[in-house]
């Protein structure tokens, strides 16, 4: 066994790709290097085996915390070979590393957030436990899974009513969907129609200058070329490998939805590995009978379908047995109806995030900071 803390990029790549499932593009390379473009300083461990391939790797974000203090963000990881779960040698050795760089950087806890259904290394997760702060620096522990390996017919058929009606009519209508990755003009409107949408629907979204790092990131210097052909179901070239082979490097589409001559619907969807993620969607309030929502959702599908994808990823829902009141429950409803569960669909419930407290006086005046404002 040998920890590596300085690993091969494309090993990196390869290894999460493959052994996440949908894959987790928050622990891709790129990702590491947006976080160090937004001023974090980032760690990547991966531990190899006699034969020199990867078993375990963890990228983590430092975040800075009051009075000096840290945390060690580790999301939608780490990511393992199965099989070693459940060997305690070898995951202590992995958490000893991380535990390293965790009392180096002055860090009160770290988080994890495994991208699996099943108990991950169960013989030490007694150790951890539910956060009790920083709650809303949380993945969702709940999703729906897109089944792209059934036909565009298969998945239509599959479909709520209401959603087949909502896209047919927008089409009946004339609403145009474009791949606009590229495109100034069109990002722009996203960020137009993203700041009207959090103000509508009383969400939190990135600021601006984090938007406009995403896209250099993700969408300029990874930009597909030539442009995603959606109508004619054809990929293009660099989005995918040979037959079989993984994407091994996460890249986003922008897609924005026009009727009668304006944009009124745009999404953002992250490709990479196995998956399409659909990461921000935004939509005006003008013109809501035309459906656009609807249509740039389907076609965000076909993309990632088209681009050689097994799912794609809704990325979050409201967990199982929510009231009718959640936040999210809205947003659930209208995910939910592109899919039938079981047959064109698949609902995932993760983990969810843990917490591996270090320094435990620290923590629990975090907890009383959190109660006195409230």
């Amino acid at each position: 066994m040998q920890i590596i803390s300085n690993p091969d990029r494309e090993m990196w790549h390869k290894f999460v790709a493959e052994h996440s499932s949908p894959s987790s593009f928050l622990q891709s390379w790129e990702w590491g290097e947006f976080q160090k473009e937004l001023g974090n300083k980032v760690y990547r461990v991966a531990e190899a085996g006699e034969n020199g391939a990867y078993i375990a790797a963890a990228q983590a974000v430092v975040r800075p915390l009051y009075f000096g203090k840290t945390y060690l963000e580790i999301t939608k990881g780490p990511v393992v070979r199965s099989g070693i779960e459940n060997n305690e040698s070898r995951i202590k050795e992995f958490l000893e590393e991380i535990q390293i760089i965790a009392k180096r950087e002055n860090a009160i806890l770290i988080r994890m957030n495994p991208p699996y259904t099943e108990p991950l290394f169960s013989i030490l997760y007694s150790k951890f436990s539910k956060p009790q702060i920083l709650l809303r620096q949380t993945e969702p522990e709940d999703t729906v899974l897109v089944d792209l390996t059934k036909s565009e017919d298969e998945l239509m058929a599959a479909m709520h009513e209401k959603s087949r009606y909502n896209i047919r009519l927008a089409l009946k209508k004339g609403v145009k969907v474009e791949e606009k990755t590229g495109d100034r003009p069109a990002f722009d409107k996203f960020l137009e129609l993203i700041e009207e949408t959090a103000k509508r629907d009383g969400i939190t979204v990135w600021p601006r200058a984090r938007f406009e790092k995403f896209r250099e990131q993700f969408m300029i210097n990874n930009s597909p070329q030539p442009s995603l052909s959606l109508r004619e179901g054809v990929p293009p070239l660099n989005l995918r490998g040979g037959e079989g082979e993984l994407l091994n490097s996460p890249r986003a589409i922008l897609l924005t939805g026009e009727y009668e001559g304006k944009v009124l619907a745009a999404a953002i969807v992250m490709l990479f590995g196995d998956s399409g993620t659909y990461l921000y969607a935004a939509s005006s309030a003008q013109q809501r009978n035309a459906n656009v929502p609807s249509l740039v959702l389907w076609e965000a599908i076909r993309a990632a379908k088209v681009s050689g994808k097994k799912y794609y990823d809704m990325w979050g829902i409201a967990p199982q047995g929510a009231p009718e009141n959640h936040p999210w429950s809205g947003i659930t409803r209208f995910k939910s109806r592109y899919v039938t569960i079981g047959k064109t669909g698949i609902e995932e419930h993760y983990l969810g995030t843990r917490d591996l407290i270090l320094n435990k006086p620290f923590y629990t005046l975090f907890k009383i900071a959190k109660k006195l404002r409230g």
